[in-house]
């Protein structure tokens, strides 16, 4: 099973512009601390590096406000970095590696660079990849703060809404949204495509004529 080994925060939230690790054993793990020490942060990176893009889930209005004191005097770049290491001795993970490490770079305009181990990747790929370990971003691997009272209010039509969104349903139809999306501009394509074609072949029957007319 997939199971974090450590996680190296830089600028992100709470955590200031120096590197906080922390080590993960195997198995439940428990962190305690006092209100507004940055325990809830911990999960908001973890989720972060993994590719959320909605800030709101992260509980920042937007992206550019997870990095540490965004609007601060602070000299140098503003940037926030978040690594994960996740044990891999299984091979869950799609990879032949014991460990996977997945690193997520932001700066203060809200665009982000990401590394699988040392090898640069697009977001899509991460989350096809811990989709297919079954490690991806659903509610049911990272429950936020707040989320069970929350459930607890919400009228039925929005529970049945999270039931689908814990067993993945709203990951395969954003998926197929997606493609759907993809074949109609597919279409539009083909339309022009067949479009020019016509135009070309009426081109050159006008000028078959006007060569036949040439030869008599």
């Amino acid at each position: 099973m997939v199971h974090i080994k450590k996680v190296d925060i830089f600028g992100f939230k709470s955590f200031g512009f120096k590197n906080t690790s922390i080590n993960f054993e195997p198995g439940l793990v428990s962190i305690s601390g006092p209100n507004g020490s940055g325990k809830s942060n911990i999960l908001d990176a973890i989720v972060f590096a993994m590719g959320e893009n909605k800030a709101r889930v992260m509980r920042q209005p937007n992206l550019r406000l997870l990095i540490h004191d965004i609007d601060g005097n602070r000299h140098g770049p503003k940037l926030t970095r978040v690594r994960v290491q996740f044990d891999n001795s299984d091979r869950k993970i799609p990879v032949d590696s014991d460990t996977v490490t997945i690193t997520r770079e932001m700066n203060d305009k809200g665009e982000s660079v990401y590394h699988m181990d040392s090898k640069k990747i697009n977001r899509n790929r991460i989350l096809d990849i811990f989709e297919v370990a079954n490690a991806n971003l659903s509610p049911l691997n990272a429950v936020q703060q707040g989320t069970v009272t929350r459930i607890s209010e919400m009228s039925s039509e929005e529970k049945r809404k999270t039931i689908e969104d814990l067993v993945g349903l709203s990951y395969f139809d954003e998926k197929k949204t997606e493609s759907l999306k993809q074949l109609t501009e597919a279409d539009q394509r083909l339309e022009v495509a067949m479009a020019k074609m016509g135009e070309v072949k009426k081109q050159i029957d006008e000028l078959e004529v006007e060569r036949n007319l040439k030869l008599r």
